[in-house]
This record gives C-alpha cells, sequence and structure tokens, in this order.
C-alpha cells in the first residue's frame, strides 16, 4: 500500500542548517502548530560545524527566507521526530532540487 501524503501550508521561521528548518503550518482550518520542525526529503547539506555548511544554510535563507510562504509535501516523521517533507516554494519550484543543483547539497534518501 503507498504511504499517505499531506500538504501543509507553512511559513519558515528559520533555519537549523541547509537541509533542516522550523515552520510554523496548517493543520486544519484556523489552525497552525508552531515550532514545527522539518528535515527537507531527498536532500543532505553539510553539518554548519563542516565545510560548507554555513554557505549552504545561507544558500537556503536565500532561496527561502523567514517569512517565507512553502508548502510542506509530508510522508513521515524521520527517525528523530520532524516532519520529512519536500519543500514546494511559493513560485512552485522544488527547493531540494535548487540546493542540488547549486552544489550546496546531494541527493539522499532517507
Amino acid at each position: 500500500m503507498a504511504p499517505f501524503v499531506f500538504s501543509f501550508p507553512a511559513t519558515i521561521d528559520r533555519w537549523i542548517d541547509g537541509d533542516s528548518c522550523v515552520v510554523h503550518r496548517g493543520a486544519l482550518p484556523g489552525v497552525e502548530i508552531h515550532g514545527e520542525h522539518v528535515r527537507v526529503q531527498g536532500i543532505n547539506a553539510p553539518e554548519l560545524r563542516n565545510a560548507g555548511g554555513a554557505a549552504a544554510r545561507d544558500f537556503a535563507v536565500s532561496l527561502a527566507p523567514v517569512g517565507s510562504a512553502v508548502t510542506l509535501i509530508c510522508t513521515k516523521p524521520d527517525k528523530y521526530g520532524r516532519l520529512l517533507s519536500r519543500i514546494v516554494l511559493s513560485d512552485g519550484l522544488d527547493f531540494s532540487e535548487l540546493m542540488i543543483n547549486a552544489g550546496h547539497a546531494v541527493a539522499y534518501l532517507v
């Protein structure tokens, strides 16, 4: 059986690194969840303490600055309880694809 796929409108609150962020998102009409940790599905970016980590986070911020409206396409939580989600930017572009094409992340299947 195929997994359920959920789509949520969300707003970026902050970027932790190039492949994880914190958002507030819609849950039900009129109900928002704040402080939701998201692991971006499909990529792996360097950790902040590693070479390229700060550049990856800064590029993520340039794509989706704090306050940006995005759409989360989620299938399940990751092993740390974060939402494992594709992020679709307001212009319809895929965040993961842009990070990979810019060299700030590599493709990664969780």
